[in-house]
């Protein structure tokens, strides 16, 4: 019983890290074919692409969305860690302010964080760490390694995204948020923080490359 279980387990590994590697693959297509087409507007259909990818895979039923944002959490000092991350992107949020302009980008850079902190912490958090049968620090490490693999899909028309520098930031949200989310086994926090983080780096300028923060 135990060399099935083990097994049965190793298979459903095999099969989330699989399903991981074919969202990865599929967006960077993706952003490579449509920025060819439509240069940096690319990450439209790249965001369309990504997320549907994401929820064909995590098949999220409406009781599994509204439990993220209700879910109780055991401990507040876990929101309060959830949000370091964000503290780090007020300084490029000030600096990129004065090209906050435009019906149009203002509503996308709402929708894109709304959607894209929804769609992110349901794959790479709650899905990854619910069917992996690893232990919580390898959990934490894997999903952080995919998290950055899949953002380099961005970096194909983003100045931003590409900078090597990149990593580090992506790094501190990954860890971040995968230990709030193994600690609380709530996905509230991360999605609220990944919300603010997505809205203080200003997506939609940084993927047009209008606003090209100072990376050094």
């Amino acid at each position: 019983m135990l060399m099935v279980h083990v097994m049965t387990n190793n298979n459903n590994n095999k099969r989330v890290l699989a399903a991981s590697c074919v969202i990865i693959a599929t967006a960077f297509a993706v952003a490579v074919v449509a920025n060819y087409m439509i240069g940096a507007w690319a990450f439209v259909p790249l965001a369309i692409v990504y997320w549907a990818s994401i929820f064909i895979v995590v098949k999220p039923s409406k009781k599994k969305l509204i439990s993220i944002f209700t879910a109780p959490t055991e401990n507040y000092k876990y929101a309060l860690i959830a949000f370091v991350p964000a503290l780090f992107c007020i300084i490029s949020f000030v600096w990129g302010t004065q090209y906050i302009r435009g019906v149009v980008l203002i509503a996308l850079w709402i929708l894109f964080a709304v959607f894209n902190s929804v769609a992110e912490e349901l794959f790479w958090r709650g899905y990854l760490f619910d069917n992996l049968s690893w232990k919580p620090l390898y959990k934490i490490l894997i999903s952080t390694a995919l998290f950055i693999l899949s953002h380099l899909s961005w970096g194909v028309f983003s100045i931003t995204i590409r900078h090597p520098l990149m990593i580090v930031p992506l790094l501190i949200m990954s860890i971040t948020w995968g230990y709030v989310y193994h600690k609380t086994n709530s996905l509230k926090w991360p999605v609220v923080a990944h919300f603010f983080v997505n809205i203080l780096t200003l997506t939609v300028w940084v993927f047009l490359n209008i606003y090209v923060p100072p990376l050094g």
